[in-house]
């Protein structure tokens, strides 16, 4: 069985260390703390409070914010997800509280609850009120604490231009649900969080998650490689390199070296032959992803993938054909929000995923 799992939540022995930042978090948790967890997509968020939240044995309600189309959408999600906390016999005692009454399909076979409010209901603000206070009722009737998890919360803005008022107005008032709200654009984060102005502000523990230290990453791995035969002290370093420490890639390269490896040392050579095999097998979603830039935003994922840095320096520019800085400043702030690329370590910008560069350096050579 290959020994490294991605693109998914990890459980057990696929999860990489974390063991200082699960130990606050279970602690913010017993506590009733609300908290903001932030970091760069893929940085194991997810899976991390997942394992905080298994180890507590706690019910807990997770509702991914991308997925959500607008407010009546939020609601059926959200009192989908409450509902499903409990057995189908006592639903009746918890719909009872909502003023407003959904239509609810129990399906025996999978034990699935589908809720649905009708999208042409007039009272959006009573459906999302209503929805809001489930998990609260459910929690105070069962004596029991709820977690709700959010997903890329910086998405609420997205779904409504009043949501984050709504919530914050009735989340301030539950004694018996905490929440933790996870988000991967840290400056719109910090804005929801930080910004006086904003219903949010101050209303959680805000905790940034950085890299796993690379000693304990290269720990990781090579123990993970140890535990089916396989000797990769020779090319760790360099793996890493390539992915700069990034939790998922680093996972996504060794998957695909347990795949392509004969038994033994791995060699040099196959960090190259993971690479490409990489690639190719996701050069259609590279190509379109290429292909969704605007021309500055290509100039300037062209400078940094060529090492260049200070983008909106003027060397920059007139290399690369910008016509100002503020274009430059405007495409990058685009960038940034659709996980192109990121800053890392001392505002040094990067491309998100190593992985795209290299098939951008292969179709421009």
């Amino acid at each position: 069985m290959n020994p490294f799992k991605f693109g998914s939540i990890v459980e057990g022995e696929y999860f990489t260390n974390r063991e200082k930042e699960i130990k606050e978090l279970i602690s913010d948790i017993k506590s009733g703390q609300n908290v903001v967890l932030i970091s760069q997509r893929r940085y194991g968020k997810s899976s991390m409070v997942n394992k905080a939240i298994n180890e507590l044995h706690i019910k807990s309600i997770r509702v991914d914010l991308e997925l959500i189309s607008d407010e009546i959408d939020f609601a059926n999600t959200y009192v989908r997800k409450a509902l499903a906390l409990n057995p189908f016999e006592k639903l009746k005692s918890y719909l009872k509280a909502l003023k407003i009454q959904p239509s609810i399909q129990y399906k025996p076979n999978t034990g699935d609850i589908s809720v649905s409010f009708s999208a042409d209901m007039n009272d959006k603000t009573t459906i999302v009120t209503e929805s809001l206070e489930l998990p609260e009722i459910i929690a105070k009737k069962q004596k029991k604490h709820i977690v709700v998890v959010f997903d890329e919360f910086q998405e609420i803005r997205r779904i409504s231009n009043h949501l984050e008022k709504k919530m914050r107005g009735i989340f301030q008032t539950h004694q018996n649900v905490s929440y933790i709200f996870i988000g991967s654009q840290e400056s719109m984060i910090r804005d929801i969080f930080q910004e006086k102005k904003n219903p949010f502000y101050k209303f959680g523990r805000q905790k940034v998650l950085n890299r796993i230290p690379e000693n304990e990453l290269e720990i990781f791995i090579m123990k993970r490689f140890h535990s089916v035969g396989i000797d990769v002290s020779k090319i760790v370093k360099e793996l890493l390199l390539f992915t700069d420490y990034h939790p998922y890639y680093t996972q996504q390269i060794c998957h695909e070296l347990y795949i392509i490896q004969d038994k033994g040392v791995l060699k040099k050579g196959l960090i190259k032959k993971a690479i490409d095999n990489i690639v190719a097998e996701h050069n259609a979603d590279y190509k379109r992803w290429w292909n969704e830039l605007d021309n500055t935003e290509r100039k300037i994922v062209i400078g940094v993938t060529e090492g260049s840095d200070n983008i909106t320096s003027k060397d920059f520019i007139q290399k690369y054909g910008i016509k100002t800085a503020s274009t430059a400043g405007s495409a990058v702030g685009r960038l940034i929000d659709k996980g192109i690329i990121v800053r890392r370590y001392k505002e040094n910008t990067a491309i998100e995923d190593p992985f795209w560069k290299e098939w951008i350096l292969l179709n421009r050579n």
